[in-house]
């Protein structure tokens, strides 16, 4: 029997003004695959993708012989396959309810489906990401375990440097919202996305230029906090932390955050040229909203008392070059 959503976990004797529009609910931005390839999933194509790349050819530095043709070279690819899983929940609720609630139901139930639904895809979209192996540790450290100060000038002009040696090109398109499968220009950029503790030390880097003193706001983000030369910052309150045992490194007298006074809180920054990874989107074909009215269970729901509002989707996320993204690693901050 699935949990049920009754007039015990909603009231519904409010006296006196009753505003309909429920509190506004806290939910993370939902960003991590703004920046990536998009590969949505065709209808009746299975649940494999593949995402495909022509490989560079090397500089040819042999000069033509007068009248006579070269051999040329052959195009040369890299392919990378994912496979699609299918993500999901519900909720139930009662005909009381239905009946009884001053709130629309299905409406909230739909609001609080979409947030979860979005916060599923963009975490889903994270854990990949922050999986990959090109990584720079905080003062260069070893390794986790070692971290033991905040983000500094050196961390970013070394992933910097990582990205440009690897011909990591910057962003210049993002996917767009909506219900179509869409992108829209953006000005190339390489683009990091980490949580929102970690502002204040991104704000005092050298350089740091704050997004309300950009000359044009055309192409902003909300999630934009700001700059520093061609990394752009976006901050989530979904950014990824290895809290406790998963650090490691003691808190001591480093001054950084502990959410158990012991080991440091370890913040991922991840930084993304264009095509570090593919996924499919959060759109129309790759979404599915559904509803089951009360009694449309039939004999198993014979008194039409449980009704079900759910979603799916199909998902995947794949990095497809580790050269083209770094995710830098450190602490943040106690203040």
């Amino acid at each position: 029997m699935p949990l049920i959503t009754g007039t015990s976990d909603v009231n519904v004797n409010i006296q006196g003004y009753y505003d309909r529009n429920l509190l506004e609910r806290a939910v993370p931005a939902l960003i991590y695959g703004r920046f990536l390839q998009s590969r949505p999933l065709p209808k009746n194509k299975g649940t494999r993708i593949n995402f495909r790349r022509y490989n560079s050819l090397a500089a040819n530095t042999t000069a033509l012989v007068e009248a006579s043709t070269p051999t040329g070279k052959k195009a040369t690819t890299t392919d990378i396959y994912s496979t699609v899983k299918f993500y999901g929940d519900f909720l139930t609720y009662s005909d009381v309810l239905a009946m009884t609630s001053l709130d629309s139901t299905l409406m909230e139930f739909s609001e609080v489906l979409g947030e979860q639904m979005g916060l599923t895809a963009d975490t889903l979209d994270r854990d990949v990401l922050v999986a990959g192996t090109t990584v720079r540790y905080a003062a260069g450290v070893a390794g986790r375990s070692s971290v033991a100060t905040a983000l500094a000038d050196s961390d970013i002009k070394s992933a910097i440097r990582t990205l440009e040696s690897g011909n990591a090109r910057k962003i210049a398109s993002y996917i767009a919202a909506g219900g179509k499968i869409a992108t829209k220009p953006v000005a190339p950029s390489y683009f990091a996305i980490g949580h929102t503790d970690m502002r204040q030390d991104i704000e005092a880097l050298t350089g740091f230029n704050p997004v309300q003193e950009y000359s044009s706001q055309k192409g902003v983000f909300e999630e934009e906090i700001g700059a520093k030369g061609n990394v752009r910052f976006l901050l989530t309150t979904n950014g990824k932390i290895w809290t406790g045992s998963d650090s490691a490194a003691a808190i001591g007298s480093t001054g950084l955050v502990s959410s158990d006074s012991t080991y440091v809180d370890v913040y991922a920054l991840v930084i993304l040229g264009s095509n570090a990874a593919g996924t499919t989107p959060l759109q129309a074909g790759n979404v599915k909203n559904i509803i089951k009215k009360l009694g449309s269970a039939g004999a198993d729901d014979p008194l039409d008392q449980r009704g079900t509002s759910g979603w799916k989707i199909a998902k995947t996320t794949k990095i497809l070059n580790d050269d083209f993204m770094v995710r830098v690693e450190s602490g943040v901050t106690d203040l």
